[in-house]
């Protein structure tokens, strides 16, 4: 009689889609694969991404937690993110950025001239650049005419805050510090730091890469920079 195994992706599926999984549910994977998922579920708990009780494993962060599976195993990374909500990937980011010492305002929407909404809007100071970012969590991968038609509504938003960038200081006062703004789209999987028309658009394992070397990448991918006309020094 042949054993039935489960494999590891539908395992790790399972702890996506619903956030927990059975412990009974590890002894049916073979051999190689449960010495595999127990060396992750060590450091996910380590991490403080999963949280390993009696009978059940529980996800609690899982963005961080797929992108410690990327750094250690070959998984189906798309596949995973699409059990990943959008909130959580948009709260992800605006704590990354906090904890890089930005200041940042989140789902900030105008609607005094025109109408128009940002997902994360980050103020760097010290820098005095903004960077105004667009959190795109798709459950699929996009032709490059819905790519274009991302950046081209990014880049139309970006305008529209220039554009009414007086009535945008009285809710948000530091954007006058900022001497430019910087384009962002950031998603969960794209493979590598790429630019469109100017627009990077960055899987967010590269997000601190990305900040960290803001410079040399705007420079390298021909970043768009916009003057802020509302800046006063």
């Amino acid at each position: 009689m042949m054993s039935s195994y489960i494999l590891l992706g539908d395992i790790l599926e399972q702890l996506f889609k619903y956030r927990k999984i059975n412990q009974n549910d590890i002894r049916f994977l073979k051999p190689q694969d449960k010495i595999t998922f127990n060396n992750i579920l060590t450091l996910g708990v380590e991490k403080g991404c999963l949280r390993d009780e009696k009978n059940e494993i529980n996800l609690l962060k899982p963005i961080e937690f797929l992108l410690l599976l990327e750094e250690h195993i070959v998984i189906d990374a798309e596949k995973l993110a699409k059990h990943v909500e959008w909130n959580e990937f948009e709260k992800y980011i605006a704590e990354k950025l906090k904890f890089m010492g930005l200041d940042y305002v989140s789902g900030y929407k105008h609607s005094r001239i025109a109408r128009f909404q940002i997902d994360v809007l980050a103020l760097d100071l010290v820098n005095k650049m903004g960077y105004v970012i667009e959190c795109k969590h798709w459950k699929k991968s996009l032709s490059t005419s819905q790519i274009h038609q991302v950046v081209e509504s990014h880049i139309n938003r970006v305008e529209k805050l220039l554009k009414n960038c007086e009535w945008v200081t009285i809710e948000i006062p530091a954007i006058r510090k900022v001497k430019y703004f910087v384009p962002l789209i950031f998603t969960l999987y794209t493979s590598k730091i790429q630019s469109l028309n100017g627009i990077p658009i960055i899987a967010i394992r590269f997000l601190n890469e990305f900040f960290t070397k803001v410079d040399t990448y705007i420079d390298l991918l021909e970043i768009k920079k916009y003057d802020n006309r509302c800046y006063s020094s």
